[in-house]
């Protein structure tokens, strides 16, 4: 495998690729240089290059992650922003199923086969009646 040295616009448009999911070729675009869709797709195909695009992903990525803005009330909106846009685009099973993930999330949901044996018992009522039967039983005899 060969090191082709990278120039400073293929450095940027790496770095733009990660950050907005865009296309080589549009990422050139957006830079403003002119370059062939060949001498993309050949940029494209260098383990250089995919090197450093890959690298740019997970510091995006981390940058993302350690973001103290970012908290499940971000999370919780992004998904209904894209719950809407799966509404709009007609795919109503997978924005249910969103909007489904989005109320486990909230704790709105729980396991339906889960049953409550204890019922409305207190703490001090399960104490009561650990103590009780802890204790040797008498046999009451007729």
């Amino acid at each position: 495998m060969s090191n082709f040295k990278l120039d400073d616009w293929q450095l940027e448009a790496a770095d733009l690729m990660a950050r907005t999911g865009c296309s080589l070729s549009g990422a050139v675009t957006e830079l403003g240089r002119i370059e062939s869709i060949e001498n993309c797709n050949k940029i494209l195909k260098r383990a250089t290059f995919q090197r450093v695009l890959w690298e740019a992903r997970h510091r995006f990525f981390s940058e993302l992650g350690s973001n103290p803005n970012y908290k499940k009330e971000s999370a919780i909106g992004k998904l209904l922003s894209l719950a809407e846009k799966l509404e709009v685009e007609g795919k109503f099973d997978s924005a249910a199923e969103v909007v489904f993930k989005i109320a486990k999330m909230n704790g709105w949901t729980g396991p339906e086969s889960t049953v409550n044996v204890f019922g409305d018992l207190s703490q001090k009522d399960i104490d009561s009646i650990r103590k009780k039967l802890s204790k040797p039983s008498e046999l009451i005899t007729h």
